[in-house]
């Protein structure tokens, strides 16, 4: 009997985790829903192995209960920043812009959006009170790598802690990836892997210029608050990360290089789908032919009153129910449902989905990837124009421009995509080879950051990454043989025309003694 129980309490202590290997492990997303729920994910699932997980959520969304996963703990800050959203939106009319049917460049208006965030950073880095997270004595802070955020790598760096980035796309330049602009396109512009010769024109001066210019962030931000360290710009500090977790992969997105401190996961948001509860299982049940889904995510607001008429107007001519994910009363509630949440993820994976209309975030267009809907993409602004081109490449769906376009052709383009097999098709097969290729995401980025924060990540970091870009592409090499070639090549053609005019000398006295 006392070997069993001796057995037991061996076998109990050898599959429970013991505090000797947790870590302390801080997650500090910008302080937008989208990117603290798909954060949430990621955090949870380290948690899962044993560590002692914290993020970061500024007191202005604590009210949306974000972080759903009890495992993680919540370190609140900035009841100071208000509502951030409203406020970015208001400051870049980034959204005013789009429905006004003005010419906005994406690139201006992402330069808009990062001058707002530099400010934000430069609040929240002041702000004494978020100086717990120095109590915490963390292993490892976590930072997402989105161009508007990167600032807060001055963070970690004041107090001396090895950071990580995850991000919702891969940046070459970001990384120091020795790459082509030829086919590597960039997220800020709506360019797919096949570009015009302009195109590769306008890539390869944008990626020149973000190689010598930050346009992005501000690095004065090092030398305000971490005046205790040596100076180093933002886009140095980004290349001393442990690892870059990168929410993209080659079926969605475009085949690209990267290094080994880079791992494509995909996106972490996908997951399998949970049965539906409430008025949406009764809805989705009542449909005699099927579903869509319609989504504008969490952070488009304000939708003029002319696009939602137009969007029922198409949906009222299909022979489909619609679950709408807006503040809206339904204008008929037997065939459209709206509500100011719903459960998105879920209602993809039930087999009624045909469609997904999606304003084509990074999240969902990801969980549209995972269960195999295909897409009518309708972008706004951001990456969105990206994501929806990559869709289109793909054959994963079909995109259009809702101020545009009557309700009559989205209509048209709803059919095409679901009636016309080859969507449907191709992205079912895309969905399985991500399920087999990277099966759960977010589980793959926790066992990365678990990685590091025992081993660290120098041993996958490249010496290219510390090196300036003028040394990694070998500009300085180049320049170097050419000097020397032209030094020789000059050389030897004044060699040459020094014998030559020695030669013809000496015939000239030679004729002269003759004569």
């Amino acid at each position: 009997m006392a070997i069993h129980i001796l057995m037991y309490v061996t076998l109990m202590l050898m599959t429970v985790p013991t505090d000797i290997t947790a870590k302390t492990i801080v997650f500090y997303p910008p302080p937008l829903t989208s990117y603290l729920v798909y954060q949430t994910n990621v955090a949870g699932a380290l948690a899962r192995l044993g560590h002692d997980v914290w993020i970061c959520v500024p007191k202005s969304l604590m009210s949306k209960d974000l972080v759903q996963d009890t495992g993680v703990k919540v370190l609140t800050y900035g009841d100071y920043l208000g509502d951030i959203v409203r406020k970015v939106y208001e400051n870049t009319r980034v959204a005013d812009q789009f429905w006004a049917n003005e010419t906005a460049f994406s690139l201006a208006i992402w330069l808009d959006v990062c001058a707002e965030f530099n400010k934000i950073a430069d609040v929240v880095l002041a702000d004494k009170s978020f100086i717990e997270v120095r109590s915490l004595k963390p292993d490892l802070i976590v930072l997402e790598s989105i161009i508007f955020n990167l600032n807060m790598v001055v963070l970690p760096y004041s107090l001396g802690v090895p950071f990580a980035l995850i991000g919702t796309f891969h940046e070459a330049v970001l990384s120091k990836v020795p790459f082509s602009p030829a086919s590597t396109p960039y997220p800020l512009l709506d360019f797919s892997d096949r570009m015009t010769f302009f195109q590769r024109i306008q890539m390869t001066l944008f990626c020149l210029v973000r190689m010598n210019f930050e346009l992005f962030y501000d690095s004065s931000l090092v030398a305000k608050f971490a005046t205790h360290k040596p100076y180093k710009t933002i886009s140095e500090l980004v290349t001393e990360a442990e690892i870059f977790i990168a929410e993209v992969d080659h079926i969605l997105d475009y085949p690209r290089t990267v290094l080994p401190n880079t791992k494509l996961i995909g996106g972490s948001s996908s997951s399998p789908a949970k049965p539906l509860t409430r008025e949406f299982r009764k809805f989705v049940d009542e449909s005699e032919n099927g579903i869509i889904v319609m989504s504008f995510g969490s952070s488009v607001a304000n939708v003029p009153s002319y696009i939602v008429s137009k969007i029922a107007s198409a949906f009222r001519q299909l022979d489909l129910r619609v679950v709408w994910n807006i503040d809206e009363v339904s204008p008929d509630p037997k065939k459209i449902l709206t509500s100011k949440w719903i459960p998105q993820n879920d209602l993809l994976g039930h087999e009624k989905t045909k469609l997904f209309v999606s304003h084509c975030g990074k999240n969902g267009q990801y969980e549209a990837l995972y269960h195999g809907v295909p897409i009518l993409c309708l972008p706004i602004y951001g990456d969105q124009p990206y994501n929806s081109e990559r869709v289109v490449v793909k054959q994963f769906g079909l995109r259009a421009d809702m101020r545009q376009a009557s309700a009559d052709e989205l209509a048209a383009m709803m059919e095409e995509i679901i009636f016309n097999k080859t969507y449907t098709e191709n992205i079912k097969k895309a969905s399985r080879l991500y399920r087999e290729l990277y099966k759960d995401p977010k589980q793959e980025a926790a066992y990365w950051l678990d990685h590091v924060v025992k081993y660290g990540g120098e041993y996958m970091r490249s010496p290219g990454q510390q090196m300036p870009w003028y040394q990694l592409l070998v500009l300085d090499i180049i320049a170097f043989l050419v000097v020397v070639v032209t030094a020789i090549s000059l050389t030897t053609y004044l060699f040459l025309k020094w014998c030559y005019r020695a030669f013809r000398c000496g015939q000239q006295n030679v004729k002269r003694k003759r004569e």
